[in-house]
């Protein structure tokens, strides 16, 4: 870039941060006032094809200045060189993006990038890939995400640790000339995904429940840990006594 338009991008950044500078420190509102009209204001920026800035963009040029002792030259882009860097953005776009990867922290570039059209601070031909951008952030050192929360599916150290219970309604079959609702009661051992006994029956209560464990326990030893969704709140004393040789007892209900 020859030093004429390297002149003319410094004058125009000059112009964009000049009522910021020699603000003090308790002038802070105003500060914020100016920000935002700069940012929401469309601006012919030279030799781009962007025509908004963003606040970061703006602290940023207001900062290089203000280090430099108030020369103007800091404020000219930094000499190209495509070794190492995007052929595919220029200079302003990457310190853009820069900043605003600092901004929203942990947030991923495709969504980084939908946030930087919806502020209109990409130029109108951007093209650069994700990849470009990715590798952007890593030149730079804002990579970095927050650490992943760990999604994978809880399952117990060893077979027989845990057994899980529920009952799902059933289809009707036909007793005795009169079709009746049928529920399935079911147990699984968490760790090894047997099924020590499941068996549809004609009522939802806490006899059949009791049936289906009692025969569970007849095809497995007693598990370590139970988990009983069951409803019958007022049931629980009753299910509480014939469970107490198990160590661990999860009841959810919902009434």
């Amino acid at each position: 870039m020859d030093e004429l338009k390297k002149q003319k991008i410094g004058l125009f950044r000059f112009r964009v941060i000049a009522s910021l500078i020699g603000l003090r420190k308790e002038e802070w509102g105003e500060k914020e006032k100016i920000l935002q009209d700069i940012s929401s204001k469309q601006w012919e920026i030279p030799y781009t094809g962007r025509s908004y800035i963003g606040r970061s963009t703006v602290l940023d040029w207001l900062r290089m200045y203000q280090e430099s002792g108030e020369k103007l030259e800091s404020l000219y882009p930094c000499q190209r060189s495509d070794r190492g860097g995007s052929r595919s953005m220029d200079e302003e776009t990457q310190r853009m993006l820069i900043n605003l990867k600092k901004e929203l922290g942990a947030a991923s570039v495709p969504t980084l990038l939908r946030v930087a059209r919806e502020r209109r601070l990409l130029p109108a031909d951007f093209k650069a890939s994700r990849q470009s951008v990715y590798r952007l952030f890593k030149r730079s050192g804002v990579e970095e995400e927050l650490p992943r929360k760990d999604r994978r599916r809880f399952e117990a150290e060893l077979p027989n640790d845990l057994w899980q219970s529920d009952c799902m309604h059933g289809p009707k079959v036909e007793v005795e000339g009169k079709l009746r609702k049928t529920f399935l009661f079911a147990f699984i051992d968490d760790h090894s995904r047997i099924i020590p006994h499941a068996q549809f029956y004609l009522r939802e209560n806490l006899e059949s429940f009791l049936d289906c464990f009692w025969r569970a326990l007849e095809k497995r030893v007693l598990p370590r840990k139970l988990y009983v969704d069951y409803t019958e709140k007022n049931q629980m004393p009753k299910l509480m006594r014939f469970f107490f040789p198990i160590r661990e007892i999860a009841l959810k209900t919902s009434a």
